[in-house]
């Protein structure tokens, strides 16, 4: 909202009593007259004031939904060891769009362009993506919709689990009462990867994969 300045105060100049009785002058009027010519030395200045009336700036608001365009990811997407669906760790951003045929935007506003967090401008949600030094190289998952190729995924429990993955499988306890399990892959090519899962103590309820060391921590950036 703003206010409209009051007008400034205009000066009238009526020059001559009887001129101005004759002309029938009237001081609400605002406009300025002019100095006629007259052997008077009599001049009167009428002073007149206008305000305004203050007015309100009318303002719209446009709330973008929190997923528009299209989804990047499905029911059928799935997690490895290297990437999610056809995006690989080690792509850019850019090439991760072409490969999807959708767009990401940041989860928040950058501060730090060499370690950032994307999503899926169109979904769904549940899927982050962590960019380091120009490059994707981990993927959050906190929804049940995606799982692993394996189907291991949120909701999975620990024997599950377990039973999936065998001593590939190390747990390690959480001062919260809930356990992080690691999927340590055997193939020599993935060696620098991991998928790891963290639970409630039985049952999964978040999972991410990635390169290490930026897999490793709860929330690497």
């Amino acid at each position: 909202m703003h206010l409209l300045p009051n007008l400034r105060s205009r000066v009238a100049l009526v020059v001559t009593a009887m001129a101005l009785a004759a002309c029938g002058g009237d001081e609400s009027d605002a406009t300025v007259g002019t100095v006629a010519p007259t052997s008077s030395s009599t001049t009167t200045i009428v002073i007149t004031t206008t305000s305004a009336t203050p007015t309100t700036q009318a303002t719209t608001t446009t709330e973008t939904p929190e997923f528009v365009g299209a989804a990047a990811f499905t029911g059928n997407s799935s997690v490895s060891t290297v990437g999610i669906d056809r995006i690989t760790f080690g792509m850019t951003v850019n090439q991760a769009e072409r490969a999807v045929e959708a767009a990401f935007v940041p989860v928040a506003d950058i501060v730090d362009i060499e370690c950032y967090r994307i999503r899926p401008e169109g979904g769904p949600p549940g899927v982050v993506l962590t960019v380091t030094a120009g490059t994707i190289e981990r993927v959050d998952i906190t929804t049940p919709a995606i799982t692993t190729r394996s189907g291991a995924g949120v909701g999975s429990t620990e024997d599950e689990l377990t039973a999936l993955f065998g001593d590939k499988l190390t747990s390690t306890p959480r001062g919260d009462g809930g356990n992080t399990l690691m999927f340590t892959p055997a193939d020599a090519s993935d060696a620098a990867f991991r998928v790891i899962f963290e639970t409630d103590g039985t049952t999964v309820t978040t999972f991410r994969s990635g390169r290490v060391p930026q897999v490793e921590p709860p929330s690497y950036c």
